[in-house]
């Protein structure tokens, strides 16, 4: 979907969510209150999202009227919600590929969206970066090496682009 059909199509569904839905209070949880690591994972055990239905969501979609639909595959936390080969730190199901399937199946067009920012993975820019939540954390001010961050990032962007069929939007988020 170029730019052009993106405008024209107008009315959209944008699924936004992850691990950050269990403590409640938005995506940005982690870094509003600079919470540590070993707080964060457990909300990985208890997600189970048991009200999941992508297939009822993009009927709904449909009847609505909205032409295209975007989910997220990792949001900053560095959870992925897709099945990559490149960490454990991911769900336990392949929530991208129903996805996929069920709005497909409806005829609308499907995006993904990915976070370049990841505050899991080690070698991501952490310590006085003013985002990351261990940024006044004197213990993360160690050096890192970015190269095998690009490498990871690179390498889950090539798995979504090649293991899930055409994607009509790729929508990558945050930038310095």
């Amino acid at each position: 979907m170029n730019i052009t059909e993106f405008q024209k199509s107008r009315f959209g569904l944008f699924i936004h969510w992850g691990i950050y839905s269990i403590p409640a209070r938005g995506e940005w949880v982690r870094s509003n209150e600079e919470m540590k690591e070993e707080d964060y994972i457990p909300f990985a055990n208890e997600f189970d999202p048991d009200l999941f239905d992508p297939y009822q969501w993009a009927k709904l979609a449909k009847k609505a009227g909205m032409k295209y639909a975007v989910m997220t595959a990792k949001h900053h936390d560095g959870y992925c919600m897709f099945d990559t080969k490149t960490t454990d730190w991911k769900a336990n199901h392949d929530y991208v590929r129903e996805f996929l399937d069920a709005f497909r199946e409806e005829g609308l067009k499907v995006g993904l969206y990915y976070s370049l920012l990841d505050w899991h993975h080690p070698d991501y820019p952490h310590f006085k970066d003013r985002h990351h939540p261990e940024r006044n954390n004197p213990e993360y001010d160690k050096p890192i090496c970015f190269s095998n961050y690009l490498n990871y990032m690179h390498t889950q962007i090539k798995e979504l682009l090649t293991n899930y069929g055409k994607l009509d939007i790729m929508w990558f988020d945050f930038s310095y």
